[in-house]
């Protein structure tokens, strides 16, 4: 079972919003979600003239689910430490720093979005390092976390590296290797790092020891290392050799993790349609991977497995189960609540449109349309399931 640890006098004393951070960065999370999905729907009933793919992957990645794992770092490092919450200015940037990259990018401001992203990512790294080594803290970080500062050099590399490729002319590979890191690999690597701690709490009530300088312990934090080094040399093999080798060294890397540090094997023990939620879209990640590599004429198409499947209805399991946990909804996080249900459906059933953009090209549009609009029913289950309850003190 996890360590209870007594909560911080910083953290009873903090406003709300300090206090439970989650409460205003999901929502912020949801409204990217919706306008980076919701412009491909317009362009495809004709009210926009484009769909600029740029600005979806940006505002994904570094809008969307950033703010989602923003809210839930903040939320939760601060419980597992002991130690105090964001500061009003770390938590101003955290909000306001996912809307800047989305806001320039729709006016292809590139460097002022990515600007946004440099801010963000140095913020959320400096927050939680203090947080793990503060002398006020009273517990260390789980092996896995290693893979957090990982997460984020891979995105601020990324967005170095697509600038330069983009740059040079003649090195495009640079662009496409800093693509990679910023579209997949930082993502991974963050749900690799807090997986391991939150996977297996989650869905079974168990939480990781907390590392210290045993030879265990130590040989734990190199094998993560290892695998991290792996993930990032799968870039450079999908650039260098081919994408069937990079995606199935990826998806090789991400299954083992997650089995290692987060037993992802064991299904959850605990009641609940979220937390099966929480366990499936776990798996859809190496899946994604794996798929794309198999059917590697169609990569992109079955990447999606992993972006949809995993990372984005990761996001709105997790993010639902936070706020059921912490605003006293116990009884529903044992139940079968419609809308967990329902986000689950719909993300599943996002899929083969999606994928069919890639396998039917003459109707390219169509099947975005039906895509983006059955990932916007999801959003629109979470919303109306998790927002009113994110509006109610805790219990």
């Amino acid at each position: 079972m996890a360590q209870v640890v007594a909560p911080s006098p910083d953290i009873d004393h903090a406003p709300l919003l300090l206090r439970e951070p989650y409460r205003l960065m999901f929502p912020i999370g949801a409204a990217l979600a919706f306008a980076g999905i919701g412009h491909w729907v317009l362009h495809a009933v004709g009210v926009l003239e484009d769909y600029r793919p740029i600005f979806h992957a940006m505002t994904q990645i570094q809008g969307f689910l950033m703010a989602f794992a923003v809210g839930f770092l903040f939320t939760m490092i601060p419980r597992r430490t002991g130690s105090a919450p964001p500061s009003v200015f770390t938590l101003t940037v955290g909000a306001l720093a996912p809307i800047g990259v989305s806001v320039f990018a729709w006016h292809r401001a590139w460097m002022l979005s990515q600007l946004c992203w440099f801010v963000l990512a140095f913020t959320v790294v400096g927050f939680v390092v203090r947080r793990f080594s503060n002398r006020r803290s009273t517990r260390r970080p789980p092996n896995s976390f290693v893979w957090i500062p990982v997460a984020f050099l891979l995105g601020v590399a990324g967005s170095l590296l697509t600038a330069v490729g983009a740059a040079s002319g003649g090195q495009w590979w640079l662009h496409d290797l800093g693509r990679g890191f910023v579209l997949q690999g930082m993502f991974v690597a963050l749900v690799l790092g807090v997986g391991g701690l939150a996977l297996p709490l989650m869905t079974r009530g168990e939480a990781p020891a907390d590392a210290d300088d045993s030879t265990d312990h130590r040989r734990a934090r190199a094998l993560h290392l290892l695998a991290a080094a792996t993930l990032v040399a799968s870039f450079f093999l999908e650039q260098w050799v081919s994408l069937r080798a990079g995606l199935a060294v990826r998806g090789s890397v991400v299954a083992a993790t997650l089995l290692m540090s987060a037993e992802l094997a064991v299904p959850p023990s605990k009641p609940g349609a979220v937390r099966r939620l929480v366990w499936v879209s776990a798996w859809m990640l190496p899946l994604g991977f794996m798929l794309g590599a198999i059917f590697d004429d169609h990569a992109k198409a079955f990447l999606h497995v992993a972006f949809i499947g995993g990372l984005a209805t990761l996001a709105l399991a997790v993010s639902t189960q936070v706020t059921l946990g912490h605003g006293g909804f116990s009884s529903l996080l044992g139940g079968r609540p419609w809308a967990v249900v329902a986000i689950g459906a719909f993300a599943l059933l996002a899929l083969g449109p999606r994928i069919a953009m890639s396998i039917d090209p003459d109707r390219f549009f169509l099947w975005m349309g039906v895509a983006a609009a059955l990932f916007i029913a999801a959003l629109v289950s979470w919303v109306v399931f998790v927002v009113p309850k994110l509006a109610r003190p805790s219990a």
